[in-house]
């Protein structure tokens, strides 16, 4: 079931939002048939709070929704009833829509969450980066940047960029590397398919399975011979690793390399 929605070239946002749905429907009329039965108001927020997310969260997951997306379709119904309830201005909801929409920019139309990077991951990436006085590094959706800021104190003479096309995102590793960061660091507003990727000795990224295969093509085609591409957790479908670097964190993390 997990690629159901993908054959039909139905994004993950719509799957999302077609389980609220789903599940708003018959509950409101299971709630109008309480109050017409009754004659006393029942309580909509609880019982939104209670079923709302999570038979929307069940429902998205037997639909192919991947774990992280649990998250979203079981806050959602809540947060707009407490905003229904307390009488939120009504400026709260397009505004809450915009920041997550500039966030998750990359989940709803590439499929690609937001991960991040973990201490021990970076510790083990840094010793898997050649020993190369004017090494060029990317990493193709870089996040808020923890990557490239570990990555640059280790690595002062490197030369370390950081590819990403969500905005708020972008904005927030920007402003964290410009004023507080080192300065063999930059971050690029752009989409990483857009990115020539020929200039690099070590390409990385932590994307999701979903763009792996296309990537990897990419990569084969544009990165020299003797450069070096490493994936964070996501494999290459029929293309095995030359390398993979169990990290020894709580998540299992590996780190898949290839070389060109």
């Amino acid at each position: 079931m997990d690629n159901v929605f993908t054959n039909w070239r139905i994004s993950l946002l719509s799957v999302a939002l077609l389980a609220q749905i789903a599940v708003a429907v018959p509950l409101l009329g299971v709630i109008w048939w309480l109050m017409a039965g009754s004659g006393k108001a029942t309580p909509l927020f609880l019982l939104i709070f209670f079923f709302q997310g999570g038979l929307a969260a069940l429902l998205g997951r037997f639909f192919g929704l991947r774990r992280w997306w649990l998250v979203f379709q079981l806050l959602l119904p809540p947060a707009l009833a407490l905003g229904v309830w307390a009488q939120a201005p009504s400026w709260i909801y397009p505004s809450a829509f915009l920041s997550l929409l500039l966030i998750y920019w990359n989940s709803a139309g590439g499929k690609v969450p937001l991960y991040l990077t973990n201490r021990k991951t970076r510790t083990a990436l840094a010793e898997l980066l050649p020993e190369k006085t004017d090494l060029a590094f990317a990493d193709l959706g870089c996040g808020f940047g923890g990557v490239l800021a570990y990555l640059a104190r280790r690595r002062p003479l490197a030369s370390l960029t950081g590819i990403e096309s969500a905005p708020a995102l972008f904005l927030a590793s920007w402003l964290r590397l410009k004023f507080f960061g080192p300065p063999n660091v930059r971050i690029i507003f752009r989409d990483y398919w857009k990115q020539d990727l020929s200039g690099y000795d070590v390409v990385y990224c932590f994307l999701s399975p979903a763009p792996m295969a296309e990537l990897y093509q990419k990569v084969r085609t544009e990165m020299r011979p003797g450069s070096l591409f490493i994936s964070n957790s996501f494999k290459v479908p029929e293309f095995p690793a030359d390398e993979t670097v169990a990290v020894g964190d709580r998540r299992g993390t590996n780190l898949h390399l290839w070389r060109i």
